[in-house]
């Protein structure tokens, strides 16, 4: 069970069940004892109780996150330490999300990119590292210098805390310098595309295909979540018409990859033999 239940706890000492009858069904079906739950408080007003349920959303991006924590906070007037209280959300998750609305709309759009699947490297991680580095060397513009390597040259999350070590440690050494320390090849987007050109172009194109299947395989992992309640009829034939049609692909490619090269060398002559007959 990833997202926790809500609770009340009244005044004769049981709880008031708030949001999670399906979960908690469930998880007596299975034969379970306990369940994580997160207490809200006796007179936790509506927009408390709804904001919770709604930050357990798996289809809530971050910058929905942070927008919406922000919001809640400023209209209750609550610290981060007590917003991470009255949510049951660690204090530094509170933190990394509202770092996002610190930065310019080009990094927050990034993230959310990457989120819903694009190519973006940019995460809320990348987001927090910089913030943090620039706090912690008092240069306000060191953030947005990070940032922008994560994006020219694809740094992953250890990449980029190792560069903002670096530069911690090596407060005149240039993020360029820092990031050919940490990545000698300095394989950015450019190079990418050189490398690729380089390539034989059936190696390109598995390369390609490669990249495409892992793009949309994070993208149906994040919203497998969905289902037809929140869909109106023509979204929802739309999507069983989409799957339909990447199932069969995918199975029609998973017989040719799976096959015995000699199974698969007799199937195309065959292929080829029956495209020659209709053609004459």
């Amino acid at each position: 069970m990833l997202p926790p239940i809500l609770v009340r706890r009244l005044d004769n000492g049981y709880y008031q069940l708030v949001a999670g009858y399906r979960r908690l069904l469930a998880a007596a079906a299975n034969g379970q004892t306990t369940v994580p739950a997160i207490i809200l408080d006796g007179d936790a007003p509506a927009l408390q109780v709804q904001l919770v349920e709604n930050l357990q959303r798996e289809d809530l991006n971050p910058l929905e996150k942070a927008m919406a924590v922000k919001a809640y906070m400023d209209a209750a007037g609550l610290s981060k330490r007590a917003v991470a209280q009255k949510l049951g959300i660690p204090r530094t998750t509170i933190t990394d999300w509202l770092d996002l609305l610190e930065v310019d709309e080009r990094y927050r759009r990034a993230v959310v990119d990457n989120f819903a699947g694009g190519d973006s490297p940019l995460t809320i991680s990348h987001v927090a590292e910089a913030r943090a580095l620039a706090a912690k060397l008092g240069a306000p513009g060191l953030a947005n210098a990070l940032l922008d390597a994560v994006l020219t040259y694809h740094l992953s999350k250890a990449e980029t805390r190792e560069v903002a070590r670096l530069i911690r440690e090596n407060p005149h050494l240039s993020i360029r310098d820092a990031v050919r320390a940490v990545r000698p090849s300095l394989d950015g987007p450019e190079g990418q595309a050189q490398a690729e050109e380089a390539l034989p172009p059936h190696e390109r194109n598995l390369q390609q295909l490669v990249q495409a299947v892992d793009r949309s395989a994070a993208l149906i992992r994040r919203m497998r979540h969905v289902s037809s309640r929140f869909l109106t009829e023509a979204q929802r034939q739309l999507l069983i018409a989409r799957f339909q049609e990447l199932y069969e692909m995918a199975g029609e490619a998973l017989e040719r990859l799976t096959a015995p090269p000699a199974a698969e060398s007799q199937r195309a002559r065959s292929r080829r033999g029956r495209a020659k007959r209709q053609v004459s």
